[in-house]
């Protein structure tokens, strides 16, 4: 069994899409490339200045989001990664605790 890691880009007025990221062997290396995904959003959209409250609102809103998936076709548990709690942590880390 292998674990896919996928990033569903919902655009305003437009047409959502889905790209596939990676397939990796273990459950913890798929996590890893999931915090690189919102690592890499939260750097792109953060500014000099910025609070950690106006950078997750940012992330809320750029709707990048990553999701893993089994290539067996079995549900994941909803558990084994929270991108959203994950980017209010990292944004208080790059913020600077603002």
């Amino acid at each position: 069994m292998k674990f896919i890691l996928s990033v569903l880009k919902r655009a305003p007025n437009a047409q959502n899409s889905v790209r596939e990221v990676g397939s990796y062997e273990a459950l913890e290396d798929t996590i890893a490339a999931a915090k690189e995904v919102v690592n890499a959003t939260l750097l792109r959209l953060h500014t000099a200045g910025m609070t950690a409250d106006k950078l997750v609102d940012r992330y809320r809103e750029a709707g990048e989001t990553p999701y893993i998936a089994r290539d067996d076709d079995q549900t994941m548990n909803a558990n084994s990664f929270n991108h959203f709690q994950y980017a209010k942590a990292r944004s208080v880390e790059i913020c600077g605790g603002g």
